[in-house]
């Protein structure tokens, strides 16, 4: 831990370029570091639309927004049979995985889910379109991680889950911070790293949220001892 604390004092003192915190990355990690970048995929839509857009319903019209999302999902193989949509819409928080609210009323084998994104700026100083495209992945897929917890429930359990996230802080930071080691278990550690670090230390998001993110989910640190973790069991 020590190791990873020493990393983290460097990266905090040197510039925010991209390119030089790609490189502390790259030292702190051991394993894969690949970084997703749009213009590798610009041309890539209508594969993925095809490959993974069955049961999808994707109610956006920024391409990489829409190629972030495929590309994620493309790191959750167990999802492939189930309904997801995404949406945008001005929310509290970055984005937000929910199962449609009908789901009491239905089988686990058919309910749909939603990832919401936030689309108002204004709500916390976060903005979907300031993320690159490898952060864009990496958020979207813990957003994923939830919706596969949410998809291994019944309906009573998800149900007590919802309220228990609802109500109790504790269990609020549970599972945030399990969405967070799962989306490093699918292969997206480097994009969660690489968005965490990115909403740090920007300076436009409200000090409130940021003090909500340090307290709920992993910090940057843990999630470099966890992809290390997982680099090790692979």
């Amino acid at each position: 831990m020590f190791k990873y604390f020493l990393v983290s004092l460097i990266i905090g003192f040197l510039s925010p370029q991209v390119s030089a915190q790609k490189n502390h990355f790259s030292s702190a990690i051991n394993c894969d570091t690949t970084k997703f970048e749009l213009a590798d995929y610009l041309d890539s839509l209508a594969y993925y639309k095809h490959k993974y857009g069955r049961k999808r319903h994707l109610h956006v019209k920024d391409e990489k927004l829409k190629l972030a999302f495929y590309v994620a999902l493309s790191h959750y193989p167990e999802l492939k049979d189930l309904k997801i949509c995404l949406k945008l819409k001005a929310i509290p928080s970055t984005m937000q995985a929910q199962p449609e609210a009908d789901f009491i009323f239905r089988n686990k084998k058919n309910r749909s889910y939603k990832i919401l994104v936030n689309n108002d700026k204004n709500i916390n100083g976060m903005f979907y379109k300031d993320l690159s495209f490898n952060s864009l992945v990496g958020w979207i897929g813990h957003e994923l991680a939830h919706v596969l917890d949410y998809s291994k429930k019944d309906n009573i359990k998800l149900l007590s889950f919802i309220t228990s996230y609802v109500f109790s802080r504790k269990d609020m930071k549970k599972t945030e911070r399990e969405a967070d080691r799962e989306t490093i278990k699918h292969g997206l550690g480097t994009q969660l790293l690489d968005g965490i670090n990115f909403f740090h230390r920007n300076k436009k998001i409200s000090k409130k949220y940021k003090k909500k993110k340090q307290d709920f989910y992993l910090s940057p640190q843990e999630i470099i001892v966890n992809i290390n973790e997982n680099c090790k069991n692979d």
